[in-house]
C-alpha cells in the first residue's frame, strides 16, 4: 500500500479526483479516513506517514500557536479561503521536505565552507 506521502504529488497534481471539493478541510477528512482505513486493516505505519505526523507538529511550531485548533484551521487562517489554504498546505509540505533535506547535508556545506576560508 502506497504510503501517504508519496500519494501527496497525486492529490497536489490532482486533488478533485480525491477529494470531493478542492479544499483543506475535505484533504484533512482524506488524511484522517486514510490513517483509520490503515489502522483498522491493522497496517504497520510506514516510516514515510511518521514523516507527514512529524509535518504536522513543524506546522504548529511554524504558526507559533498553541491550541486545540485542528492544522487545516490553523492552514485557512492564514489563507484567503479553502482552496488557498490547500495549495499553502502543499507549498509548507515542499518547505518542509526542503528542510529536511538541507538538514541531512550540513556535512557537505562545511566542506565547502572549510575549503572556502583555506
Amino acid at each position: 500500500m502506497i504510503s501517504f506521502s508519496e500519494l501527496l504529488p497525486n492529490i497536489k497534481k490532482r486533488p478533485t479526483l480525491y477529494l470531493s471539493r478542492y479544499s483543506i478541510f475535505d484533504f484533512q477528512s482524506f488524511y484522517y479516513g486514510y490513517d483509520l482505513a490503515r489502522n483498522q486493516i491493522g497496517l504497520p505505519k510506514p516510516e514515510q506517514d511518521r514523516e507527514f505526523e512529524d509535518f504536522l507538529l513543524w506546522l504548529r511550531e511554524r504558526y507559533k500557536i498553541e491550541t486545540t485548533q485542528s492544522w487545516a484551521s490553523l492552514i485557512l487562517f492564514h489563507s484567503v479561503d479553502e482552496r488557498d489554504a490547500l495549495n499553502r498546505l502543499f507549498d509548507l509540505w515542499e518547505k518542509f521536505q526542503n528542510r529536511e533535506q538541507a538538514n541531512d547535508r550540513p556535512s557537505q556545506h562545511n566542506e565547502v565552507k572549510n575549503e572556502k576560508s583555506r
